[in-house]
């Protein structure tokens, strides 16, 4: 088993707001990708809440998930003590703006030669079958949010209930604290974000590893705008994660589009493990 991973902050970004788990000793890995904050708040290191959940999470599954514990119970519970850090901040979390938040990403490989996976929002997994199958393994919710938010509001407006007109959501700040409001809604998208709703949002299952050739995790920063995910996936196992990151980031640079903070890890089960170390 070879294990490829990449990690890399946005050009426009002093952190990343990314992060990884490559957790060996019990076989566990995944992305995370904190949600872009809307309010100012920074802890004693100068952090945003979007690094901090997509860190808490890294942290969690690297040195505190049991491994008797499934997936989804580990996602369930990193989230809790998500919730506890806000708390601990005094972080008022009935306002949506103020929740700190991230999609995730994770896979297991189990004792009896399963592969778990769990996943929430727009944190992707995509796996190789030894037929050549290439499957994308989990949905992203986040995708279209926008528009299903602008259908809830027209459907809320023809109710009577008061929300300003689409003029005023053309303000990006005040976009993402509605679509935020649809967190965890089965309408709206999956995140973790501390509340207990999380639960039954978390896409989770089971694949055969002696059916699996490669698997792969990546954050939203690595999807390319003229390709699928299948495609991206062939791209990323013909050459490796870090030179198809490197190269969409020369493409967006210099043909001027949102360059995001990226991470990846490519699980090909073939070989010796080996791992490349995160940028």
């Amino acid at each position: 088993m070879r294990v490829e991973s990449f990690l890399r902050r946005a050009p426009s970004k002093s952190v990343s707001e990314d992060a990884i788990v490559l957790n060996e000793e019990i076989n566990v890995y995944g992305v995370f990708d904190g949600a872009t904050p809307v309010t100012p708040f920074q802890d004693e290191q100068g952090m945003n809440g979007a690094y901090l959940a997509a860190n808490i999470f890294k942290d969690y599954f690297t040195t505190r998930y049991p491994e008797n514990l499934s997936l989804v119970e580990g996602v369930v519970a990193a989230n809790r003590l998500l919730r506890a850090h806000m708390e601990k901040y005094g972080i008022d979390q009935k306002k949506v703006e103020h929740i700190w938040s991230t999609c995730a990403a994770v896979i297991k490989f189990e004792k009896d030669g399963m592969i778990s996976f769990a996943q929430l929002g727009d944190c992707m997994i995509i796996a190789e079958y030894q037929n050549g199958l290439i499957k994308v393994l989990t949905r992203d919710t986040v995708k279209g949010i926008s528009y299903r938010a602008r259908v809830w509001r027209e459907e809320q407006r023809k109710q009577g209930v008061p929300i300003p007109d689409e003029e005023y959501f053309q303000d990006r700040k005040k976009q993402l604290c509605f679509n935020r409001t649809l967190a965890n809604k089965s309408f709206g998208y999956s995140v973790a974000n501390g509340t207990e709703e999380v639960g039954p949002f978390i896409q989770h299952g089971q694949v055969r590893g002696s059916e699996i050739k490669a698997i792969l995790l990546l954050t939203d920063g690595l999807f390319h705008r003229d390709y699928s995910l299948e495609e991206t996936f062939n791209m990323i196992r013909n050459a490796s994660v870090s030179s198809y990151a490197l190269d969409l980031e020369r493409h967006e640079g210099e043909n001027r589009l949102h360059s995001d903070d990226k991470a990846g890890v490519m699980i090909r089960l073939d070989g010796e493990r080996a791992q490349n170390p995160a940028l």
